[in-house]
């Protein structure tokens, strides 16, 4: 590789870019392919390319330079964004489609959430306890979150 080359090519480091390598012997349906040809490049040496995933900054890639063909920089829309909220929302208009990121974060299933408090009991209720109703729900939005996690994590 030429050095001009490789000096060039730092212009992707921490920017989210598909990588297109040689073929393989093995096929990915359009999810899987950008699970793993899709990274936030991280280093970009003489031997190739590491990154991470987008969504997932613990799942580690590397592309060997031998074998990469192509490196394209992915443009990343934040909803949260009003530029970027109003081309999300002129695309679906253009498209009739409602626009879904391609990147979700991960839900933590090892995330702590408080547990519901009790209060204490009041004289004139009999001695009854009661479950703080706004704690019991937030229970309940953790446990759909942690299904969730399990389900995509297998």
């Amino acid at each position: 590789m030429n050095g001009r080359t490789l000096e060039k090519m730092q212009h992707f480091l921490g920017k989210v870019c598909s990588i297109v390598t040689s073929s393989m012997n093995r096929s990915f349906d359009e999810q899987i392919s950008r699970e793993h040809f899709v990274i936030r490049v991280q280093d970009i040496g003489v031997d190739g390319v590491w990154g991470t995933q987008p969504y997932n900054q613990d799942v580690v890639s590397f592309f060997s330079m031998q074998h990469i063909i192509s490196i394209h920089e992915e443009f990343e829309l934040d909803p949260t964004n009003p530029e970027h909220a109003e081309m999300i929302k002129e695309y679906e208009e253009k498209t009739g489609q409602k626009l879904s990121g391609d990147i979700e974060a991960k839900v933590d299933p090892l995330a702590v959430i408080e547990a519901p408090k009790e209060t204490p009991p009041l004289e004139n209720e009999g001695g009854l306890t009661f479950v703080d109703i706004h704690s019991l729900e937030k229970l309940a939005e953790h446990s759909k979150k942690q299904f969730a996690a399990k389900d995509l994590l297998g």
